[in-house]
């Protein structure tokens, strides 16, 4: 029979394993929480263990687990292809739960690469969201050509190899903006979508493999949208007072409308979907 001090045991180490997913940038997944985390423990103890880790992880850290939206699935001319998705959540990220006025009296300090990588994927996301919340492969691997990825999201070598003597050419600007897009789909800030009338195919997410093959075959017919972790990390609300301070306008009722057009949704002055 289980105790309260073996369900205390298993939502500390939750705890622990989601902070620990949340430093390294990766989802809380829920087959690692049922395995070493919860080991000894059946499986009706999953959301008892799961609220009290989300207690702990609120009372000390301002933080909680919320679930990673599902992955986009659409084929071309179908409006049901999101019909049979599972409703059942596998997938979770760390999401503070300070109010806007406090974050911003905080002034938090990120690092050098995770400040390059947020900003960037800020710019790209919000290019998505001015365009219907979607962008054709062309079109979105000439705004990132023309935005400049940061080195950080290449591996290494490879960032050095795309800036020998200081020289980008077209060669090394076009694979930068492809490995940088892979970069955003692989970490779920974007989504990729294959449109196929033909045969129906449709495809989600990204990885090096699907890229490569992408790469080989053409990106005729991809558009990419917002993935899971843009969805969780980036409001509605957040992305229009984004979109303003980065074109020198203010945030008024008026560009909330005119913002909320754009992306096709009526966003009201509280940052919620009408």
């Amino acid at each position: 029979m289980e105790g309260d001090s073996e369900k205390e045991r298993a939502a500390v180490n939750l705890s622990r394993y989601a902070l620990a997913c949340h430093a390294s940038g990766k989802p809380i997944k829920r087959e690692d929480i049922r395995g070493p985390v919860m080991a000894g423990l059946n499986s009706r103890s999953f959301r008892p263990v799961f609220d009290l880790a989300n207690a702990f992880l609120e009372e000390d850290f301002a933080l909680k687990m919320v679930a990673l939206p599902q992955h986009e699935k659409k084929a071309a001319r179908s409006d049901s292809a999101n019909a049979n998705a599972s409703k059942t959540v596998n997938r979770w990220v760390l999401q503070s739960v300070l109010p806007d006025e406090a974050r911003e009296r905080l002034d938090m300090v990120l690092a050098k690469d995770e400040k390059a990588i947020l900003g960037f994927a800020a710019m790209v996301l919000s290019l998505i969201f001015v365009n219907n919340m979607s962008i054709s492969h062309e079109q979105l691997v000439l705004y990132v050509r023309k935005l400049g990825p940061p080195a950080c999201v290449f591996p290494a070598g490879e960032a050095r190899d795309m800036s020998v003597a200081g020289v980008a050419t077209d060669v090394h600007l076009e694979s930068a903006a492809h490995a940088a897009i892979a970069y955003l789909a692989r970490h779920s800030y974007l989504d990729k979508i294959t449109l196929n009338s033909a045969n129906g195919r449709q495809g989600f997410g990204e990885t090096q493999a699907t890229q490569q093959t992408a790469d080989a075959e053409g990106e005729s017919g991809v558009e990419y949208t917002w993935g899971p972790q843009a969805k969780v990390k980036f409001e509605m609300m957040d992305m229009a007072r984004f979109i303003a301070a980065v074109s020198g306008q203010e945030c008024t009722p008026d560009f909330i409308k005119a913002v909320g057009r754009a992306c096709g949704q009526n966003i009201s002055a509280t940052g919620t979907v009408e």
